[in-house]
């Protein structure tokens, strides 16, 4: 494995995805970091990650822009900017951005997993005129990610 190569990118360089009310863009991926990690803005209106788990990355999660309702462990966090999340892998979490403002969050994986071919895929699904949900269920499964159900 080589070492990462160093690289400054500006604010609007980077990949970007929209899966529903969702715009995704890509600061660091996998690939750049040599697997390290990744990093990604996600830009939101009022909608919310459905609670999941990883069970082989953990998540960081920086609020850039307006306020976020953190659900970690089923416990509910209501947090502005400038607040930070950290969930180990193994731990149910979700997050909700209450609305009516729009919000930003700056998601770190570590370590990688490849989140942008899963973030490449689920565009293509929210794409289509209706969603398969066995097909996004087998894509979360993929990519290290599993809807809880009741909490």
């Amino acid at each position: 494995m080589s070492l990462p190569q160093s690289f400054v990118a500006g604010p609007t360089e980077g990949q970007t995805f929209t899966a529903g009310p969702f715009f995704i863009v890509s600061r660091v991926e996998g690939p750049q970091s040599n697997g390290i990690f990744e990093l990604y803005e996600l830009s939101l209106g009022a909608a919310t990650i459905d609670y999941h788990v990883h069970d082989t990355m953990d998540e960081t999660l920086t609020v850039l822009e307006g306020e976020i309702e953190f659900n970690v462990k089923g416990h509910k966090f209501l947090r502005p900017k400038g607040s930070v999340a950290y969930v180990p892998r193994g731990v149910h979490h979700g997050f909700t951005n209450l609305g009516p403002a729009k919000a930003k969050v700056l998601i770190l994986f570590t370590p990688s997993r490849s989140q942008h071919e899963y973030f490449r895929e689920l565009e293509k699904l929210f794409a289509a005129p209706t969603l398969d949900t066995a097909a996004l269920t087998a894509l979360q499964k993929k990519y290290d990610q599993a809807l809880i159900k009741g909490e």
